[in-house]
């Protein structure tokens, strides 16, 4: 029997026919604005829901009207946000890519080890490197994911929209704040079209973008937790208190 999941989200603007995540898992939902209903409709029928187009205009804004999709349609609060531009799960150690229903089968797992250990957040590396994979700390509690999202709505923190790159992160630091646990299963990379630098990467922005964006970390937060390297940053600690 065919693995069907309803609480996968991917937010989507202007890629009608090319909704990547969508054609690897074969099942969730697409979200669009309203205007881009009807392109997108006839590549991917009722798979589509719209929220109006005041509420898109950036990612941030699309993730908490995905947010309230959450709160209306999924009685335990969890779902999965994932980026439209996903290609594909890999395990790491045998450098093995999933099929679409084994990568479905994973989101389950990884949803059950959530509500078992009463965590938020979760996803995946974005490291294909299996050289960084330990085999003692298959999973981490503390580290940011982004891009494919486990997300529990039930606590009302929402991204925040001034944040028009990485807004994943920022909301990583919210729910570490609040939970104070992350699960990152270590074991398995997110795949993205963009991770090569393109430009429709989900990762690939520029270090001027990036740049920004760790300053404007650090200014909300009030303390340094990321390290900007010259080309890139790094994550540096932990926010100790909200």
């Amino acid at each position: 029997m065919t693995l069907k999941m309803t609480n996968i989200y991917y937010p989507s603007y202007n890629r009608a026919g090319k909704v990547r995540a969508y054609d690897y898992f074969g099942c969730g939902n697409i979200v669009v604005p309203e205007a881009q209903e009807e392109e997108y409709r006839k590549h991917y029928g009722d798979a589509v829901i719209t929220v109006p187009d005041h509420k898109d205009g950036s990612v941030a804004k699309k993730k908490n009207a995905i947010l309230e999709l959450i709160q209306e349609r999924e009685a335990n609060g969890f779902g999965f946000i994932i980026d439209d531009d996903l290609n594909k799960i890999r395990r790491k150690k045998e450098g093995i890519d999933l099929t679409g229903e084994e990568a479905l089968e994973l989101l389950e797992k990884m949803q059950i080890m959530a509500q078992d250990m009463g965590a938020t957040y979760g996803g995946f590396d974005y490291s294909e490197d299996n050289m960084k994979l330990k085999d003692m700390a298959p999973f981490s509690f503390n580290k940011p994911v982004y891009g494919l999202i486990l997300i529990n709505a039930g606590d009302d923190i929402k991204y925040d929209e001034r944040f028009r790159v990485n807004e994943d992160v920022e909301m990583w630091v919210q729910k570490m704040n609040a939970n104070r646990m992350i699960i990152k299963d270590n074991q398995y990379a997110a795949i993205f079209h963009g991770d090569d630098g393109g430009a429709g990467s989900v990762i690939g922005y520029n270090r001027y973008h990036q740049r920004a964006y760790a300053t404007m970390l650090n200014t909300k937060w009030g303390k340094k937790i990321m390290e900007w390297k010259g080309r890139s940053f790094r994550f540096t600690g932990l926010i100790k208190g909200a």
